[in-house]
């Protein structure tokens, strides 16, 4: 008889499924159609292009072949389980993403290495993530006694929103929580009416371990839920307040140990990123005519009227249920009338509208409670209902000066609605069903082409893209693969497409730029304060480019650099090489050697105290001479004549009062006047300056002769708050600061030249030292040397361990950055391990959470911990169907 329930349970599961499959993929028919047809591609030209693909090709790369934690090749180096944990590294969709993928690869000739692969693998993943989400939230809609077909239309309405194509379409991580919450949920309701918490726990660890960022969104939604079914306890449940209380903590403490190895990375990869941002102020309310309008045309999300209609049905009120999510669902609608809501979702911090996937569930919820109860309500009840419907889409549509597809549904649907209502006929009923599914069909139609074709031109994200010179050549493919040819291990090269500066990863070549919302803090550090590098733009999220300051090409080993044809910008002591062409003549690259070229591994006895050196350019020389380390050494360097008392300053189209700069023309502001014979002594000068736009809500730059840095709006989230800059510029008798017109805090603060004279004797200096890299472990053979520090150029990271000649050496932070390992004379061999700190805790401590789990889930149900509330429950109307449910369904 048990084994006769299992059948029928996991065959009733099959045909659920395969009913969620078929509306997965009647969803994406549109995006399908438009791949087949034109080679539209379901992600966005800008993060989906420049982020999601490079990554999941890259730990791909990585997870098959057993790599896992550092590789020199993520930008400059550093731990790419970590800083990619926001993204794909710990998200258990993306493990059964590259799993789907691996084994197809055994089977079928697929080319992983090519990016298109991974664009087209989005549509896979997506349909799949999709069935599952459907599938999901249907037993949900269920188990909490909704009919069958309200269930698939809840259900699709909250599967297939303009959230869920929203956050897959430019994120497609971000749509993995739309599978964590409906299971939770479930999972919660299992335990107050059964007694069973095990899918709890499991709905905890995967949310935990997917996405720390999204787990908090979550912890915050849960919470709020939990603590109404407290307050308002359901006569359903059996369990009492202090048992849902106490068990449920405790099983949410076992879902955080299970997922300890994720959420640990997860938060230890945010406090290891440096998100400071210059003080914004967030406005009170929103706009609603425009990207805010939660009922017509939003960006971020719309819902559909049938919400509306459930709100001011006031008489539904009276299910549990019903008022649970009409409650949550204007909760949100209200409070999303103000950023200061997205600001508390997003930790206090930048009003990011990112917690909108809450309010497509509830609100698809809350309609699927509707049509469930629909035949309860009276034709004067829906009558009033409609009259905000009457107001809200009229006043939106004259607002947005615009007509979508889908307002016709909206005659359409009260129509079968009023007919139902008076003739309580089935039909009617199917049919209304089955037009609401269609009529969500058309909404995500109309959102994708309002919104998506609008900021993303499909010319501009289709596969014609990503084959084109914009994104990944065939002739740049042949470019870099020639480069390779002769590169040896460690050597980069600094080339990126127009695209996205995460070119190295999906062209497989050790670069010197990164894109991503997190990596490690120091590399900030060493750019904005203790090198005081350049970028050509001021983000957060990026770091590209060495300043065009030679001697830091020759430390970071850059030893090749490839600019387009009509570059002006060249670093000192880089050779012309090789030009290759586009076939269509578009555009020619050309191939620039560093012929100052330091080898990867050097060993020195030259150190440097970090407090002793004040200047950029001081720095770099040290650095060059030997090892700067924290208050350590007591080698000394001259350091670098300050020019500023040479120079004559003078102001074109602007005025300076000591402080205060401001510039009344276009391409206005200082001027600097050195004497020639001083200039002529130097190759390069660096400017090193203080100045902050006190006006500009909109781009703006700062250009002193060829050096151009374009910098964002005051109001930017993403823009780096980093007022002083070290500009290096082709040394010349007049340096000439353009502006735009407006106010400046600005202050010249010093002008140093660069004879190349440090790094000429530097690059003299070869030796013979061998540098492999196997997985996670570096590898040094040592030739000669003398003994002091061997000084590798790739970030420390604290859980490097080392071995000199097989016995335990310490890890050092060298350089600002780099990783330096102390040595005697005649050591042969140092080998270098990393593994993320505690990762081997957090493996043990989730082991050990899981048999607890297993343990305290059967004690629970068992009720080893419980008492029983009552031995016959009575059930509501709205509950009569319920011990159905749940043996035929679960």
């Amino acid at each position: 008889m048990f084994s006769q329930k299992i059948k029928n349970r996991n065959w009733s599961n099959i045909k659920i499924l395969g009913v969620a499959s078929i509306l997965s993929l009647l969803a994406h028919s549109f995006v399908l159609f438009r791949l087949f047809k034109d080679g539209t591609l379901f992600t966005g030209k800008g993060d989906g292009i420049a982020q999601m693909i490079p990554f999941q090709m890259y730990l791909y790369d990585k997870f098959t072949h057993l790599h896992f934690f550092y590789d020199i090749d993520f930008g400059i180096g550093g731990d790419f389980f970590r800083s990619l944990a926001y993204y794909y590294s710990t998200a258990p969709l993306s493990y059964l993403n590259f799993a789907i993928v691996w084994l197809s690869n055994i089977i079928l000739p697929i080319d992983t290495t090519d990016p298109v692969f991974w664009a087209k693998n989005q549509f896979v993943i997506s349909i799949i993530k999709l069935t599952f989400i459907i599938f999901t939230t249907y037993k949900l809609l269920r188990y909490i006694n909704l009919n069958q077909l309200s269930s698939w239309t809840g259900a699709f309405i909250y599967g297939w929103s303009t959230a869920y194509f929203f956050f897959t379409f430019t994120w497609s991580f971000f749509s993995d929580v739309m599978l964590w919450l409906p299971l939770t949920i479930l999972g919660m309701e299992r335990f107050f009416h059964e007694r069973k918490i095990g899918l709890f726990i499991v709905a905890i660890a995967l949310t935990l371990h997917s996405n720390f960022y999204f787990s908090y969104y979550e912890f915050i939604f849960v919470l709020f839920y939990f603590l109404y079914r407290i307050i308002y306890p359901k006569e359903t449940d059996v369990v009492d307040r202090i048992q849902k209380l106490l068990l449920l903590a405790i099983a949410s403490l076992l879902g955080l140990g299970i997922a300890a190895v994720g959420i640990f990375t997860g938060i230890s990869s945010y406090l290891m990123n440096d998100r400071t941002l210059p003080s914004i102020q967030v406005k009170p309310f929103i706009d609603m005519v425009g990207f805010y309008n939660l009922f017509y045309d939003g960006y971020y999300v719309i819902i559909c009227f049938i919400t509306v209609l459930a709100l001011m049905s006031f008489k539904m009120y009276q299910h549990y249920m019903y008022r649970l999510f009409a409650t949550i669902t204007l909760i949100f609608m209200v409070c999303s009338l103000s950023p200061l809501f997205d600001s508390f979702f997003n930790g206090f911090s930048i009003d990011q509208r990112r917690w909108i996937y809450l309010l497509a569930f509830t609100s698809a919820v809350l309609i699927a409670h509707y049509l469930n109860h629909l035949k309860h309500i009276d034709l004067k009840t829906f009558l009033i209902s409609l009259i905000p419907v009457c107001i809200i889409y009229p006043v939106s549509m004259y607002g947005h000066e615009k007509v979508l597809m889908w307002l016709l549904f909206i005659p359409i649907i009260c129509i079968m609605i009023g007919f139902y209502l008076y003739s309580k006929n089935r039909t009617t009923y199917q049919l209304l069903h089955a037009t609401i599914i269609i009529m969500n069909l058309v909404f995500v139609y109309d959102y994708v082409t309002q919104q998506m074709d609008t900021l993303h031109p499909a010319k501009e994200h289709n596969i014609d893209f990503l084959n084109s010179e914009n994104f990944n050549s065939k002739t740049q493919q042949q470019m870099i693969n020639g480069i390779k040819k002769d590169q040896l291990p460690g050597e980069r090269i600094e080339w990126q497409t127009s695209s996205t500066h995460n070119t190295p990863m999906y062209q497989k070549f050790n670069g010197i730029k990164l894109y991503s919302s997190i990596f490690d803090q120091d590399i900030l550090k060493f750019y904005d304060k203790e090198l005081n590098i350049t970028m050509p733009t001021d983000s957060n999220s990026i770091y590209y480019g060495l300043g065009e300051r030679a001697n830091l090409y020759s430390l970071f080993n850059v030893d090749t650099t490839i600019r387009n044809a009509e570059s002006s910008t060249i670093p000192y002591g880089f050779s012309k090489g090789k030009t290759y062409a586009e076939p269509n003549g578009t555009k020619q690259y050309i191939v620039y050697n560093n012929e100052n070229q330091l080898p990867f591994v050097r060993v020195t006895n030259n150190v440097y105290n970090a407090q002793t050196l004040n200047t950029p350019i001081d720095r770099e020389h040290a650095m060059l001479n030997g090892v700067v380390l924290d208050r350590k050494g007591k080698t000394s360097i001259p350091s670098a004549k300050n020019l500023l008392d040479q120079a004559q300053v003078t102001y074109k189209d602007a005025t300076f009062d000591g402080n205060k700069l401001i510039v009344t023309q276009e391409n206005g502001g200082p001027r600097i006047q050195l004497p020639q014979n001083i200039v002529d002594q130097y190759k390069d000068l660096y400017v090193t300056l203080s100045i902050e736009s006190k006006t500009f809500k909109d781009f703006h730059y700062v250009w002193i002769n060829e050096i151009y840095q374009s910098r964002k709006p005051l109001d930017d989230d993403y823009r780096r708050f980093n007022p002083t800059i070290t500009l290096k510029v082709k040394a010349s008798a007049l340096l000439e600061l353009k502006l735009k017109p407006g106010e400046y805090r600005y202050k010249l603060n010093g002008i140093y030249g660069e004879n190349y004279k440090t790094l000429k004797q530097a690059a003299k200096q070869k030796n013979n030292h061998q540098f492999t890299q196997d997985k996670d472990k570096m590898i040094i053979k040592l030739g000669e040397h003398k003994g002091g520090y061997a000084v590798i150029p790739v970030p420390y990271l604290k859980g490097m361990k080392a071995e000199v000649d097989g016995k335990k050496s310490e890890v050092q932070e060298g350089n600002y950055l780099m990783t330096a390992v102390p040595i005697e004379k005649g050591a042969q061999q140092i080998i270098i391990r990393y593994t993320p700190p505690y990762f081997h805790l957090m493996q043990f401590i989730s082991i050990i959470s899981i048999i607890l789990a297993i343990l305290f889930a059967k004690a629970v149900y068992q009720r080893k911990f419980l008492h029983q509330k009552r031995n016959n429950i009575t059930y509501k109307e709205e509950d009569n169907q319920f011990n159905h449910h749940l043996t035929t369904e679960m």
